[in-house]
């Protein structure tokens, strides 16, 4: 590195490399915040040269440079608060490489000066808005810092997006991350899908469920989802005679209050492991209620080799398997570009294909592999757009699987057969059984002629004793240790009310991918294997053993808390930070702040008579958001002003928004992105397979 930093330090023991494949990129991280240090780990896991500059002066001489604005003014060497203007001056005159900038709501719209705190991006990213046990109560805030952090996992992609941008280009490019953005394209994708669609109803997975929710047992609790015909035919027989009269899973929805009781009867009689291992042996997704540590050390116990324990900590944990002396092709042995990088999205439901749609709508070519006879649970459910059912018409479906191609694949029709050699890269989340059948599990990949890479995505990994686990995003919640780590206003455990796990998968899934293509040579095929359980572990490493009311406790001054509006059915998120910010709120609102004694409480000053009041706030710089739910979103100006909301044209649904790229490149316009593949006709699906 250049001289000239005032300080520096290089990586730590948290920084040690899982794999080579960005050996060559040095990357430079201007400063300290939750945001940084994730993404420069990230990018240390997959092997590039990170050095982190505290006192925040800029590396020419840098591949990658990463900014964090999102908390405070900053990025400027000699200046205290740098306006976004005079900040994005001095990127331009100074940026040769890839700078990558996370900032509240990004630097080209007319909240660039704004700044956020992880309450406040949660709140305007639509998570709080939908994380609620009732109007009369506060949000359920989960505890550390995951919206920072997820943005942190985002910059790395959105870096490794320009890297492939600056080779086609021979441009330097400067990245737009908006916080907001971030969280709305991952934690909000399905409730954003559900309004931008204007399905009717609810928006949820879990509200197609019976039965569904935690229950408790001898020594502790469970979650239980049952949302598949099968699965409930499983989960009537452990359970039987209790719900033999109960025949379907559309007979269980409509006596879902019945069949919980049933559960709960059934549940109180054993401990929590009991149930998940009896439930799981017969394919039913449950799990139970787990700290980080007691999921760390039964991970261990289950044969997952991956080390949660300690500052090695990774924050990308996975297992790494490699098949050297492959004959390398001419493409392996240089980066391939995004434009040529042929990606199989052999996936269902979430993680994979919210992956392989962004690697789509940053270039890369990607295949949606379908089984005509056994079609992606989220084309045969709903919820459909305008509450129509159709093939081509589920909101769901069509948010996830934007930008790719269809290959029709019958399995165990004579003749049918998936020629992986053909990809660069094959994810899948499929059942280890069902993988195997299709021929995209990790073996078969790795038998490829060409090196590929495969990645595969299960709830608990491919290995060990939980690889037969059934599970949904909050089972995931439950089972790493989120919800035990998590308070609800009235201080009972509790969960977000957005499935967390599969969209923060996704982003992990196109960090490897990209990673990989811009390996500058591959001299073997790869099969690496996560768990979305120990990738939302690893959020949670830093409150392992800390009591949670700890975690929630406000600091000495200020803090993290919210406020009502006049219009009580509103609501605030407000972030003060020291007692100047306290006098400033107070002057703001005419009212005296109470004493805040926990995170995310709800401050008690009354309604505010201000309509106005965030909008008043943030250009006064304090890190507020309204609470925001998606529909809310779908329709807010701001928002649909900056661009993350992306027309695309379809047959059956004519012209609709997609949630797009949390991301853009400053003084670039973004790719136009294109319709989810339909199938042909528009019938209306039919009833649940098994997955």
């Amino acid at each position: 590195m250049t001289s000239g930093l005032t300080t520096s330090r290089p990586p730590s023991a948290e920084h040690r490399p899982t794999v080579a494949w960005l050996r060559d990129t040095r990357v430079r991280v201007l400063g300290s915040s939750p945001a940084l240090e994730v993404a420069g780990r990230v990018l240390a896991q997959l092997g590039a040269q990170v050095v982190v500059d505290e006192a925040g002066a800029g590396d020419p001489a840098a591949d990658v440079v990463l900014v964090d604005r999102i908390e405070r003014p900053t990025g400027v060497p000699g200046r205290d608060a740098p306006t976004a203007a005079e900040y994005l001056e001095y990127v331009a005159g100074t940026n040769r490489s890839v700078w990558v900038t996370a900032s509240a709501y990004g630097l080209s719209t007319r909240r660039a000066d704004a700044y956020g705190s992880d309450l406040s991006v949660l709140a305007a990213g639509g998570i709080l808005g939908h994380s609620r046990i009732g109007d009369e109560w506060a949000p359920i805030v989960p505890p550390g810092a995951l919206g920072l952090k997820l943005v942190g996992y985002v910059m790395a992609v959105a870096a490794l997006h320009g890297l492939h941008t600056l080779r086609a280009q021979g441009q330097p490019v400067h990245v737009d991350v908006s916080a907001q953005g971030a969280v709305i394209a991952t934690g909000l994708t399905l409730e954003m899908a559900h309004a931008l669609a204007d399905c009717p109803d609810e928006g949820g997975s879990a509200r197609y469920g019976a039965p569904s929710g935690f229950f408790d047992c001898l020594d502790g609790a469970v979650y239980v989802l049952v949302l598949e015909e099968h699965q409930w035919d499983a989960f009537r027989r452990t359970l039987s005679p209790a719900l033999d009269d109960v025949a379907t899973l559309e007979d269980a929805r409509r006596r879902a209050d019945d069949v919980n009781a049933r559960l709960t009867e059934w549940a109180a009689t054993r401990t929590a492991e009991e149930c998940e291992q009896v439930l799981q042996a017969a394919g039913v997704p449950c799990t139970a209620v787990n700290s980080v540590t007691r999921f760390a050390e039964r991970a261990q116990e289950a044969g997952r080799s991956v080390d949660l324990t300690g500052e090695g900590t990774p924050v990308l944990p996975a297992q790494i398997t490699e098949a050297p002396g492959k004959r390398a092709a001419d493409r392996a042995k240089s980066v391939i570009p995004l434009a040529d990088l042929r990606v199989l999205d052999a996936g269902h439901v979430l993680a994979v294909p919210l992956a392989a749609a962004w690697l789509g709508a940053m270039g890369a070519d990607v295949t949606k592999l379908e089984d005509p006879g056994r079609l992606d649970i989220y084309r045969r459910r709903g919820p459909f757009a305008d509450g129509v059912p159709g093939l081509n018409r589920s909101a769901y479906f069509n948010q996830l699987n934007f930008c790719k191609q269809t290959l029709d694949v019958e399995v165990g029709r004579l003749g049918a057969a998936l020629d992986v050699g053909a990809f660069d890269v094959v994810l899948t989340n499929l059942t280890p059984r069902r993988a195997k059948v299709v021929g995209v599990d990790g073996n078969s990949v790795l038998a490829a002629e060409t090196p590929t890479l495969s990645l595969t995505s299960s709830g608990f990994g491919g290995t060990g004793a939980w690889s037969h686990y059934r599970a949904y995003g909050h089972n995931i919640h439950a089972f790493a240790g989120l919800v035990s780590a998590t308070r609800d206003a009235r201080g009972e455990m509790g969960d977000m009310g957005t499935p967390w796990a599969d969209p923060l998968t996704s982003v992990a899934l196109a960090a490897w991918t990209l990673a990989w293509s811009l390996a500058p040579e591959r001299d073997s095929s790869a099969a690496v294997d996560v768990s979305m359980g120990e990738l939302t572990a690893a959020q949670l490493t830093d409150l392992a053993g800390v009591d949670p009311a700890e975690a929630y406790r406000a600091p000495a001054v200020g803090g993290d808390f919210f406020v009502r509006l006049r219009d009580s059915r509103r609501m605030v998120a407000v972030s003060l930070r020291d007692a100047d910010e306290v006098a400033r709120f107070e002057a703001i609102v005419g009212r005296p702040l109470p004493p805040i004694t926990t995170k995310g409480e709800l401050a008690d000053v009354g309604p505010l008579d201000r309509e106005d009041l965030p909008e008043l706030l943030l250009a006064e710089g304090f890190r507020v958001s309204e609470v925001l739910t998606a529909h809310d979103l779908a329709r807010d100006v701001f928002v649909r002003s900056t661009g993350l909301f992306q027309p695309v044209d379809s047959t059956a649904l004519g012209r609709y928004d997609v949630t797009g790229l949390p991301w853009q490149f400053v003084g670039q316009e973004p790719a136009a992105l294109r319709a989810a593949p339909e199938r042909p006709g528009t019938g209306t699906p039919k009833s649940s397979h098994a997955a």
